[in-house]
């Protein structure tokens, strides 16, 4: 009975979009420094009063599949110590603030997996020209272990971006944990009703200007308090006009899974969203070797680089 009584739970359509109405026109309280658990309460709670549950799709995949190269990107004047390795990955605690998918004081590594979409996304804190940026690439360390994988994509997104087959795999397999839980499917309204909630829910990624929403559900997946927690969150690039993909990853996984390889001093001198193309300044380039940042001029020999610049960049890069 507890179980058809769950399963009864699950909003109807035309339920999910009278709650979606309702919350648009009122705004999610705003973080303003009490306890982060206390304040996820209070925005889950609103959540589960209308939708009478909060959805978690999680799907496990191998560290030597799927994705297994990362972009992050740095103001060059912003990092203290370019050859510590450290200056690279996620900020420290102490000076980290609100943002799209933390809290302050809970950090995430913001990366991409496409250097280009890495670089864009921190552009946009910058106005001024002749910026430097340092662009650094890490790797899965490749083993068996599987790791916990969530996207927030199920909104509009352009047939460029290439993770179109992540949305509509949800979408195909939305019944697939009912059928496994509950041996029976969802009805068409209740189905309807689901995939609207996921379509507000993964909307606030791009939307919620104030974090409240967006922050809350990505603290809920990577710092939730349990071994199912989310070691990789997904979300769309507002930047490269949803063509490209943003991730979050928790810090312990970060760790324990992934190693700086490359870097890259890289000045922007235009970029044109809406064709894709980009025009970079390369000035350096980097190898780890041994725990060590090993830096060359890239003049010194184009045709080496040029190809490293390609694998790394893509085979579009001029």
């Amino acid at each position: 009975m507890e179980n058809i009584h769950e399963f009864e739970n699950i909003p109807k359509i035309d339920k999910v979009k009278q709650s979606i109405r309702k919350l648009k026109q009122t705004e999610f309280p705003r973080y303003n420094g009490e306890n982060v658990e206390d304040f996820v309460s209070i925005i889950s709670n609103i959540l589960e009063r209308e939708f009478n549950l909060i959805p978690n799709i999680k799907q496990p995949f191998k560290c030597n599949s799927f994705l297994t190269k990362f972009f992050r990107a740095r103001e060059l004047d912003a990092i203290s110590s370019i050859n510590f390795i450290r200056e690279h990955s996620y900020p420290p605690i102490d000076i980290v603030g609100m943002g799209r998918c933390n809290f302050p004081k809970y950090p995430v590594f913001y990366c991409s997996n496409n250097a280009f979409t890495a670089l864009i996304e921190v552009i946009k804190n910058y106005k001024n020209k002749n910026k430097k940026f340092c662009i650094s690439k890490w790797e899965l360390i490749k083993t068996e272990e599987e790791l916990l994988f969530e996207s927030f994509l199920q909104v509009e997104l352009p047939k460029e971006n290439n993770f179109n087959m992540l949305k509509e795999k949800i979408q195909e397999k939305i019944n697939l944990p009912f059928e496994k839980s509950f041996n029976q499917k969802l009805d068409k309204e209740r189905e309807e009703g689901l995939l609207e909630y996921l379509k507000y829910l993964d909307s606030c990624f791009i939307s919620d200007n104030n974090y409240s929403l967006s922050a809350t559900l990505a603290y809920r997946a990577l710092y939730a308090n349990h071994n199912f927690r989310t070691d990789v969150l997904m979300y769309p690039s507002v930047q490269t006009l949803f063509k490209g993909v943003n991730l979050a990853m928790q810090p312990n996984f970060v760790e324990n899974n992934l190693k700086l390889t490359r870097l890259y001093i890289v000045e922007l001198d235009k970029q044109d969203l809406d064709s894709g193309k980009i025009n970079l300044t390369f000035y350096k380039y980097a190898e780890v070797e041994k725990n060590i940042i090993m830096w060359k001029e890239i003049s010194e020999n184009l045709e080496h680089y040029h190809e490293i610049i390609k694998e790394d960049f893509g085979e579009e890069i001029e």
